[in-house]
């Protein structure tokens, strides 16, 4: 491949991908508006797809965030207090109560001043001091009545200050406790007032404000609805016609990109561009690791450039009537058809993911286009002998919408959306394989690449050329149906097109026609006019047939893929034949040997299976015929002998033709020759 075309490729390439990514920016730039806050809307306007409302979501975040109670945890130095407090309180009174007798178990007389002394002190020690008559009720009781009170005080006190308290549930838990102590030690009763009284005084709220764990669970409610955000769907009224635009219709605007902005103009076609390169990048890639050879002719570069964005473009527009119009197969049916199914699925892949921002990055569009396109490309493909336009347009409309209603079964959709999304994928459907389908004779002109369809009428015995073969040189036109039989074999076994090589083989000797005699083959009474002519007048003859029937072709306007396989059908190699007379002739008159460039015919090496495989078939059919082998192992022997001897003579080199295609290809002639060379029954005189 020269450089020119390199060249020619990578600028079609680009202008390409500028184009697309231009045609798919318009598409996608919503239309936008003239509004502003306080501004008055004059008309409806609808969310032209699904977005997330950020304003309320923000909003309702931080309602959530400001909801949030404040958070008091147990302070276990609050708790010990109130113990403290109360062992203080009674060891204060215990020590007066220890002063009220002298050691001879006698009133003291200064007990005034005793008890005046502890109170002052109790004051000092406590801010909410227990009332006078308590303080009394304690110094005037019983000892054992006195250890009990405190014992139980400090115990209850132990088991209020476990959990967390506030004021309010400080006073319900002293509450409880009482109600226990006065069932538990009703003979005490008379000193539950008094009780209570120390516990209400003495004992504070230990539930203190928590900062940090408030701070975190205000944070927390707030990322809560940030990673839920409200979603408006698609369709819905945003505003409507002389609504006075707030700042939560305007930021739904924003969000939608339809305010009129420069800004957001070049914001999205920047988007769009790095899409767009991406994809483009992976086709590039595809283009070079598939080493696809047929897309050197820049003819066939520039249909296929030329199909695939006519979809892209009808999109623009098709998307406005729904988002499952899977106009892809259109690109699908035209590249699968002369390409192959592989190159289709993946290129039309290629091009439905460059159309998803048209369709608003519809998940069921892709899932629906991806079962269409594998369809499609399947029953498009040439590899197949048998093409039917028919079922080419039924089978992938009918597994589309089989897709719809099984997509929408899952999400539970209602019957209206059945009906809808059913509709347009069937309708799209159809209408994109048969306009592909009407387009292809267009495509067939343009690009000179051939059709299953184009081949079936090529391969009718009252094609002109053929008939030409059958009258003017039927021993060619025999080996010409012989040599496809073996390719049509052949292709099939190692996965090439069988149906263009058993045609094209029908025309690769069509050179012949312009002097049949001279081809061993046409000579039907023993006179062979090679006799009569010097060797080199035989071998321009001889190697003239494959220039001659290219522009025989040419002039019947066969495809150029037919005009390929007459060029490279013998490659470079030259007529052993006469090459062996040559030499021998140049021996006998003490002449230097010729060289073997002068014998060589002027073509070109096979560039694709298919030529090599007409080339394989051509060489081994006639030295098969000379020799009049039947035999089986002689028959692979000599095909093995001539394929080496093409291999030694780099004739496959550019073939794509792997050894163990070679093997299969040698499987496959031993086939055909033995139904050819099977035994009949003798019919009787």
């Amino acid at each position: 491949m020269n450089k020119s075309s390199v060249f020619q490729q990578i600028i079609v390439c680009i202008l390409t991908t500028i184009l697309v990514t231009l045609i798919v920016f318009y598409g996608y730039r919503p239309v936008s508006y003239d509004l502003d806050i306080g501004s008055v809307s004059n008309r409806d306007i609808f969310a032209q797809r699904s977005f997330i409302d950020t304003y309320q979501t923000e909003y309702e975040a931080a309602l959530a965030k400001n909801s949030v109670s404040s958070i008091f945890i147990r302070s276990e130095d609050l708790s010990q207090h109130s113990i403290d407090n109360v062992n203080l309180f009674f060891n204060i009174i215990a020590e007066a109560r220890n002063q009220h007798l002298d050691e001879f178990g006698l009133p003291v007389d200064n007990w005034g001043n005793i008890v005046s002394t502890m109170t002052v002190l109790l004051r000092q020690e406590f801010s909410n001091c227990p009332s006078d008559s308590s303080i009394d009720t304690f110094l005037n009781m019983s000892s054992s009545a006195f250890s009990l009170i405190h014992d139980r005080a400090v115990s209850m006190t132990e088991l209020i200050v476990m959990d967390n308290l506030n004021t309010d549930s400080l006073s319900q838990a002293i509450d409880s406790k009482m109600e226990l102590f006065d069932e538990n030690y009703s003979e005490f009763s008379i000193y539950s007032d008094s009780l209570r009284d120390v516990l209400t005084c003495l004992l504070m709220p230990n539930s203190i404000f928590d900062r940090t764990a408030t701070d975190e669970a205000a944070e927390n409610a707030y990322l809560s609805v940030i990673n839920n955000p409200i979603v408006v769907d698609k369709g819905t009224k945003i505003i409507s016609s002389g609504d006075v635009i707030t700042e939560h219709m305007y930021q739904n605007l924003v969000d939608l990109e339809l305010v009129r902005s420069d800004t957001f103009d070049i914001l999205i076609l920047v988007r769009i561009a790095f899409y767009m390169v991406i994809l483009s990048s992976l086709l590039v890639i595809y283009l070079k690791r598939s080493g696809i050879n047929r897309f050197f002719d820049m003819r066939i570069l520039y249909m296929l450039v030329v199909v695939f964005i006519i979809p892209i473009v009808a999109s623009v527009y098709a998307k406005e009537l729904s988002n499952m119009m899977i106009l892809t197969l259109f690109f699908t049916t035209i590249c699968s058809t002369y390409l192959g199914s592989r190159d289709g699925i993946i290129l039309s892949s290629i091009e439905m993911l460059m159309m998803w921002p048209l369709y608003s990055f519809d998940s069921e569009f892709i899932l629906v286009n991806i079962v269409g396109i594998i369809f499609c490309a399947t029953t498009a493909s040439k590899v197949n002998k048998s093409y039917n336009s028919a079922w080419l347009i039924i089978i992938p409309s009918i597994m589309s919408v089989a897709t719809v209603a099984c997509y929408n079964a899952i999400f539970s959709a209602p019957l209206a959306s059945y009906i809808e999304s059913g509709v347009w994928t069937g309708v799209s459907a159809i209408l994109s394989i048969i306009l592909a389908v009407g387009m292809m004779p267009i495509v067939e002109l343009f690009s000179k690449v051939v059709s299953p369809v184009k081949l079936i009428e090529l391969s009718q015995p009252s094609n002109p050329l053929l008939r030409r073969l059958f009258l003017e040189a039927p021993g060619t036109y025999t080996h010409s149906m012989m040599v496809s039989s073996l390719a049509d074999a052949a292709a099939d076994s190692v996965g090439a097109d069988a149906l263009f090589c058993r045609v094209a083989s029908y025309f690769h000797d069509i050179g012949k026609l312009e002097n049949p005699v001279y081809f061993t083959e046409n000579q039907s009474d023993g006179y062979n006019p090679h006799n009569d002519l010097p060797t080199m007048d035989s071998v321009s003859i001889i190697t003239a047939h494959t220039n001659d029937g290219v522009k025989l072709a040419r002039k019947h306007h066969l495809p150029e893929s037919f005009i390929k396989v007459i060029e490279e059908h013998h490659g470079t190699t030259y007529p052993g034949y006469f090459y062996s007379k040559a030499i021998k002739e140049a021996n006998e008159n003490n002449l230097p040997e010729p060289k073997v460039e002068d014998f060589m015919y002027k073509g070109n090496v096979p560039s694709t299976k298919e030529s090599a495989i007409i080339m394989i078939a051509d060489t081994c059919e006639a030295a098969i015929r000379s020799n009049k082998l039947t035999d089986s192992a002689e028959i692979e022997k000599l095909v093995r002998k001539l394929i080496k001897a093409k291999i030694d003579q780099d004739q496959l080199n550019n073939s794509g033709l792997s050894f163990d295609d070679i093997e299969k290809i040698i499987t496959a002639f031993k086939r055909v020759y033995s139904g050819m060379n099977h035994e009949r029954i003798q019919y009787p005189a």
